[in-house]
């Protein structure tokens, strides 16, 4: 029998001593300061978990675990079904199309009454020359480029540094400005999930140019969420002065994996995708997504 509760991080590191990572274990912290950390139990033997945080106005799956032991008995099935009968705003999960359960995890949320919708591209650089492969693009033409808008004006900051106007300019920005979305300002709030340290702003005369949103899940990966110009500079390579600043502070910090996640239309993602991801990606898929909204489900 197949018992769902809400738990709380010391029971998930005595649960599941041997099974954890850097990873989830920074989702189980994040999960405890402002989620849910729910664990399931087959007959009083701890079975698995599922970490959820707050975001975006409602609540997002961040990590689910079977023991290998307890795999195929509908420890996952139970314990997204807990999450979203429990839930009081609405509940979301995104993944890879790639992943080795993306299969089986929506046949899961399909069944449960998920609305599914494919997401963005994501890009992997992963191949152990990558940043072999880096510097011979910055040798040909990456240098000259970031000579050429440094000798501008343009300035290149980590989050981490870059003064509070410039913060400030990116959260009171129309949408069009810089296509930043809405939903994308939590991302410099404290404790979003941001690595200030390698996460750039570029800026020219005090104003904000160009910005490049990434995180550290572990020690070697980093990803990159979102990155955009202004609307006026779009197109005149300011954004790539930000990135490369990006990737140098990330292989400062022993980054070896490489994660774009974007959208696969507009004239600025194809040339950044042909320019600058085709000289170190090793792998593309999609992004899928898969959201519960318990008003809608009630009324359909």
């Amino acid at each position: 029998m197949i018992t769902v509760e809400k738990g709380n991080k010391e029971l998930y590191f005595l649960h599941f001593v041997g099974y954890t990572t850097v990873f989830t274990d920074r989702c189980a912290n994040d999960a405890a300061s402002g989620g849910r950390i729910l664990l399931a139990y087959i007959d009083g033997f701890p079975a698995g978990y599922l970490l959820t945080v707050c975001e975006r106005g409602g609540e997002g799956i961040r990590h689910i675990f079977t023991k290998p032991e307890f795999r195929g008995q509908g420890v996952m099935q139970a314990l997204v079904r807990y999450a979203a009968e429990t839930t009081e705003t609405f509940l979301a999960v995104g993944m890879s199309e790639a992943h080795a359960f993306a299969p089986v995890m929506e046949h899961v949320f399909g069944k449960l009454g998920f609305r599914r919708r494919v997401g963005r591209n994501i890009y992997r650089c992963d191949s152990e020359d990558i940043w072999e492969r880096w510097d011979e693009f910055m040798a040909k033409t990456g240098n000259r480029l970031c000579d050429t808008l440094r000798r501008q004006g343009y300035n290149a900051i980590t989050l981490t540094d870059a003064p509070e106007s410039l913060i400030q300019q990116f959260r009171r920005a129309p949408v069009s400005e810089y296509r930043c979305e809405q939903n994308h300002r939590h991302l410099i709030l404290p404790g979003a999930e941001i690595t200030p340290e390698i996460s750039v702003m570029c800026e020219l005369k005090g104003r904000l140019a160009a910005y490049v949103f990434a995180y550290m899940p572990d020690s070697i990966s980093a990803i990159y969420k979102t990155l955009s110009s202004s609307a006026a500079l779009q197109g005149g390579g300011v954004i790539f002065l930000a990135i490369a600043g990006s990737l140098q502070r990330a292989r400062e910090h022993g980054v070896k994996r490489l994660v774009f996640t974007m959208e696969s239309v507009g004239k600025s993602a194809n040339a950044f995708r042909e320019k600058v991801l085709s000289v170190i990606v090793s792998k593309q898929s999609r992004s899928v997504s898969f959201i519960y909204e318990p008003d809608k489900k009630d009324n359909a």
